[in-house]
């Protein structure tokens, strides 16, 4: 095996149970060295594209290929000797120690009635010191947690020395620390060479960990691409039905995926136009709890890159996008003032003003509707040369309500909402 070579193929395959095909016409690949995710909706079929390769679901049309070789061709224990896996529960129907239940990994490279030897034991505690499961060597596994079996079963793959891993929801049963350092030591040998194929829900580590990303959804799996490609969020919001965040994550560079709320939620806007002035993040938190009560949003003008932007995008509401740290011209603030105007009322949430957006702030001081206002304008806040603090004095002396945080200014919100609806 040289690094690069095709450990896996489907090539035009469908896979299922019976004559059922639960996903089809699927072709990809995983190359020595490389680490690929599954990801999508419960049932879509991640786990049945691992158990065609181990021969627990059924090839239905195409083909399938494993070390080179079809896999109809291989018999179950050249099978065992490419490929180890991981299931999602992990089962304990015997009082077997925890070492002689890693040593059973060694059993394919093991003639009839033949014995572990001397060599098999070393590749069994090297595995058990890698998965941290040495001191669990002389319980018995019927005793064990859900995470300390999850580990042994890991230990039990490795032991197999493997071309191909198959880890199917690997880290479910695991606490954060372990869970890091089983996936830490699966990347490390996927660099090392080893094929490694596994499916995810969580899809932070599923972006932290794999080299590409396929994501499986509505009986397709589509071509596996590198994180930041398969996860932005219109693909996080047509497989998940989750508007969302999706940004690059500041300490470990890769794709970070924070869900705001269920495409239901935005689908039964009923509500509103409220119109919101935010930026900075001062909004996100206002523009998903309005979201969740099925109000719909404006937020004015709001450069890319900036939380409450991504929020406000994800969310479908009303905005002016300008370039990222770009300033609003008057065209800008003439479509943000209009916008403002035929929205139920207005809140401005605790942000900073300066000369970039303080436009925000005249235009929904002037819209002449219900205004909201969050918190003090301090010095802390105006950074436009005093006119944040003179239109928000001008807001106030025309009615404009006051609050102390967010949390009322939603409270606020929502009852000039329903007061209109009960008036109507």
């Amino acid at each position: 095996m040289s690094a690069g070579d095709v450990l896996v193929a489907f090539e035009d395959a469908s896979v299922g149970y019976g004559s059922r095909a639960v996903v089809e016409h699927v072709s990809f690949s995983v190359r020595a060295g490389e680490f690929v995710g599954l990801v999508g909706p419960n049932a879509a079929g991640k786990s049945t594209l691992l158990r065609a390769l181990t021969g627990s679901a059924s090839v239905l049309a195409g083909s399938v290929s494993l070390g080179g070789s079809p896999l109809a061709r291989l018999t179950p224990k050249e099978r065992a000797l490419l490929v180890g896996v991981v299931p999602q529960t992990p089962t304990a129907a015997f009082a077997f120690s925890a070492r002689a239940f890693v040593e059973m990994g060694r059993n394919p490279h093991l003639g009839t009635m033949q014995s572990v030897s001397a060599e098999d034991r070393a590749v069994v505690e090297d595995v058990m010191r890698l998965t941290d499961t040495e001191r669990l060597a002389a319980e018995t596994i019927d005793t064990l947690s859900g995470g300390d079996l999850q580990r042994l079963t890991v230990a039990q793959a490795l032991a197999q020395q493997p071309q191909v891993l198959l880890l199917d929801e690997a880290t479910a049963h695991l606490d954060l620390n372990h869970a890091l350092q089983v996936l830490d030591l699966v990347r490390r040998l996927a660099d090392e060479g080893l094929a490694v194929l596994g499916v995810f829900h969580d899809l932070d580590l599923a972006a932290r960990y794999s080299d590409r990303i396929a994501v499986v959804a509505a009986g397709r799996v589509r071509e596996p691409v590198e994180p930041e490609r398969a996860l932005d969020a219109a693909v996080v919001s047509d497989v998940f039905d989750v508007r969302a965040v999706v940004r690059t994550d500041p300490v470990s560079g890769t794709v970070s995926v924070t869900p705001i709320v269920r495409g239901a939620d935005v689908a039964r806007t009923t509500r509103g136009p409220v119109g919101v002035v935010c930026g900075s993040g001062s909004g996100a938190r206002v523009l998903r709890r309005l979201a969740q009560a099925g109000v719909g949003t404006s937020c004015g003008a709001l450069s890319e890159g900036d939380i409450d932007q991504a929020v406000a995008v994800a969310l479908g509401a009303d905005l002016v996008t300008l370039p990222p740290f770009g300033e609003i011209d008057a065209d800008a603030e003439e479509r943000v003032r209009s916008a403002y105007s035929t929205t139920r009322a207005c809140v401005v949430c605790d942000t900073p003003f300066g000369r970039a957006n303080v436009a925000n702030l005249r235009a929904a001081v002037r819209a002449g509707v219900p205004l909201v206002l969050v918190g003090e304008m301090t010095p802390e806040r105006d950074y436009s040369g005093g006119e944040a603090t003179a239109l928000w004095a001008e807001a106030v002396c025309a009615g404009a309500e006051r609050v102390s945080d967010e949390g009322a200014a939603i409270a606020a919100l929502l009852g000039m909402l329903d007061g209109e609806g009960h008036d109507g």
